[in-house]
Formats: structure tokens, C-alpha cells, sequence
């Protein structure tokens, strides 16, 4: 007995000995990288190389990181600083010159990677993590930035501090996706006030508001989003246009591809057997034709994010713009457009209320990846005249 007490203390004072000699490793070797003593983050120079790990987090490589994308299994969260102005202190867009191109499905939260927060900035990254969680502090979270980039390593130690315990960090980054051959997509920043608003695109100085997008305005305080948390987008949808008599007639499918934050990435493909190819004002359009007023779908002919969540339909809805006309009139006129302003039920089906309104702004070429159509100049008004007032999309 005594011979075992004696060793299993040998041994305690070894593992303590060696806890004791690591520790004090690992510190010198962060404090070679220019940590600061007593916040413990890096304050300065974020573009320049990282450790090999951070303390208390998970370093994962781009295969491990692959790995959890295509299983959904965390949330991927972008800590890139943009190059601009930053957020407008009125309305919360990100005032941006460069456009980021980002893991599919990442959400986007700038700056949180600093040194120093301020008090705005860091309940900034709180009601994200909080929102993006769903107030689970054991949900999987991967930070990401570029390779050689500490703020990604700063966020990730925050977030440890704010206590989420499986939190990963993504050294590589976007850089490390890429040259695996992995495909990047344009992403928008959250908006700093309210991240129900959509993010407006570089260069851009109108707010992001619903006066030019589709999307709902809420309060993304913690606590308030269960409808979101709930709420699931199926895998693939059918697309039916409804017509004044509710016989529905089917015009497509949407496939969605839904990540673990409640977002998705949406993609509508028009069934091109039931519609005519018709070329009107000199451009090609394909219509239904079968009646009075011919429904002339206008695919949208620039560039977004195809990024929805339930309270943010936007991406999807411009994806199902069309054009009414009299089969008696010559060419085609976009101040007949139709938008279909969308809506998320609980049960996985979308439904949509048409406005009417004019599209020809969409003759002119907007800021990259912006958001052009001012809902505020459409209207309900003679919407229940349309051959299809209404739009369903049910899984």
C-alpha cells in the first residue's frame, strides 16, 4: 500500500511537473507573437502569421473543415475586416469597397476579431453568437478568415471567453478552401443594428430597409428569434402560380441547400416544357401563354447572393420576377412587372402576395450583388386582376 501511494504520488507530480513545463511553453511561445500581456489577444498587425493553435479551441485543417460544411455540423462564421467606411451608425448597413468572397453558407460578422471592442461592437458579436447558436453554448462554431489572419484567432478566443465550449478555428481560412478546389461564393457583413435587414453591397449608401428589398425587419435581440430556430427549409420545393380561381399551375422547382444557422442557399429552376419561348423588345423571354394576359418570367439578369433565411426571402424573390402582357399588344413594357413578395409558414411551405409595379430599373446595370427593386413604388392595388395573384412553394 504504501509502495502504491508513493508511486501514483510520483506520478501526479510528474503530470503536474509536465502541465506546469507545457503551459509555460506555450505561453513564451505566444508571447513571440506579439499577444498582448494583459488582454490576451493580439492587438495589432492581424495580416501576419498565427500559431499553430489557440487554447481552448479546436484547430481544424481544410479537410476537417470540408468535412463539417458538407454535414452541416457547425456554424461557419467569416471574421474578414472589409476595406470602407463600416457600418452606418443610422440604419447598420457596412458601407464596403471590396466584395468578399466566402465559404458557402458562412455568415459574415466583421471586425469582431480586434483587439479591443468597443461596447456596440462586442454586443455585436454576442447576439450573433447568440442568434447563431440558438443560445446553445455547446453548438459548433468554426472561426475563419484568410491564412494569416488574427482576428479569426482573436474571435474564436472571444467566443471561448463567452463561453461556447466547441468552438473551432480555421487558420487557413478562405485561402486554405480555395486552393483545395473548393468553390468561395460573394457574401453581404449582417447588418450591425439588425440582422434581419439584408446587407447592402460595396459601394452602396442607401439603407438596407424594405423599401428596397423584399425582406422583414425584426428584432434579433436573444431570445426573440425562436420562430427562426424552428423553422427548417425542405430540400427541394415545387413552385406553383395560383391563378383567380386557386387552380394552381406548376412552374418549377427551388432547391435549397440549408445550413445549421437557418439560412440556405436557394436556387429556382424553371420547368422550360411549360412555357413558350417568345422574343419581345429585343430580348428572349419564356412565357405562359394560354390565355388573356400571357406571365413572361424575367430572370433576373445580375448578379446576388442567392442567401435566404425565414425572415429574409429576398434572394429568392428575385429569382421569380415576371412580366404581364396582352398576347394583343407589341413587345413587352417592364412597367408591368410582377413581384412576388414572400412569406415562410411554419410548415416548410412559401407563399406569395403579388405587387405590381415598374422593373424598368433593372435595364440599367446596378452596384454588384445591391438590390435595385424599391418596393415602396409597387402596390397592391388591382393585384386580384392578375391572371396569377398569387405563388406557392410547398415542399
Amino acid at each position: 500500500m504504501l509502495t502504491y501511494t508513493l508511486t501514483r504520488r510520483i506520478a501526479t507530480a510528474a503530470t503536474v511537473l509536465f502541465t506546469l513545463a507545457f503551459s509555460a511553453s506555450q505561453a513564451q511561445s505566444l508571447a513571440d507573437y506579439a499577444i498582448d500581456q494583459t488582454t490576451g489577444y493580439r492587438m495589432q498587425r492581424y495580416r501576419a502569421p498565427v500559431p499553430a493553435d489557440l487554447p481552448g479551441a479546436i484547430t481544424i485543417d481544410t479537410v476537417t473543415a470540408h468535412a463539417l460544411h458538407e454535414k452541416r455540423a457547425a456554424v461557419f462564421i467569416d471574421v474578414y475586416p472589409p476595406k470602407g467606411l463600416g457600418p452606418d451608425p443610422l440604419d447598420g448597413h457596412w458601407i464596403t469597397s471590396d466584395i468578399r468572397e466566402s465559404l458557402p453558407g458562412a455568415v459574415w460578422l466583421p471586425e469582431v476579431g480586434r483587439g479591443h471592442l468597443q461596447a456596440d461592437e462586442l454586443a455585436y458579436f454576442q447576439r450573433n453568437l447568440e442568434r447563431l447558436s440558438g443560445s446553445d453554448r455547446t453548438a459548433a462554431l468554426v472561426f475563419f478568415c484568410t491564412a494569416d489572419c488574427w482576428q479569426s484567432w482573436n474571435a474564436a478566443k472571444r467566443a471561448i471567453a463567452l463561453g461556447y465550449l466547441d468552438v473551432h478555428w480555421y487558420p487557413l481560412g478562405s485561402d486554405g478552401w480555395l486552393e483545395e478546389g473548393h468553390s468561395l461564393q460573394p457574401i453581404e457583413p449582417v447588418n450591425f443594428i439588425d440582422a434581419a435587414r439584408p446587407g447592402l453591397t460595396p459601394d452602396s449608401s442607401a439603407p438596407a430597409n424594405d423599401s428596397v428589398t423584399g425582406g422583414q425587419a425584426g428584432d434579433d435581440e436573444p431570445g426573440n428569434d425562436t420562430d427562426t430556430d424552428s423553422f427548417r427549409f425542405p430540400d427541394t420545393a415545387d413552385v406553383f402560380l395560383v391563378d383567380q380561381t386557386g387552380r394552381e399551375t406548376p412552374i418549377g422547382k427551388v432547391d435549397f441547400s440549408a445550413n445549421t444557422s437557418g439560412s440556405a442557399e436557394v436556387v429556382f429552376d424553371l420547368d422550360a416544357g411549360l412555357f413558350e419561348d417568345h422574343f419581345l423588345s429585343m430580348r428572349p423571354f419564356r412565357c405562359l401563354t394560354e390565355s388573356s394576359e400571357w406571365f413572361c418570367h424575367l430572370p433576373y439578369p445580375y448578379e446576388i447572393s442567392r442567401s435566404i433565411d425565414k425572415d429574409n426571402l429576398t434572394d429568392l424573390e428575385y429569382q421569380l420576377l415576371f412580366i404581364w402582357k396582352s398576347p394583343k399588344t407589341f413587345g413587352i413594357d417592364a412597367w408591368n412587372g410582377v413581384y412576388y413578395q414572400l412569406t415562410a409558414q411554419e410548415d416548410g411551405q412559401i407563399s406569395g402576395e403579388l405587387l405590381q409595379g415598374d422593373l424598368n430599373v433593372l435595364a440599367n446595370p446596378p452596384e454588384p450583388m445591391s438590390y435595385p427593386i424599391d418596393l415602396s413604388e409597387f402596390t397592391e392595388e388591382d393585384a386580384d386582376k392578375r391572371r396569377f395573384p398569387e405563388i406557392i412553394i410547398r415542399p
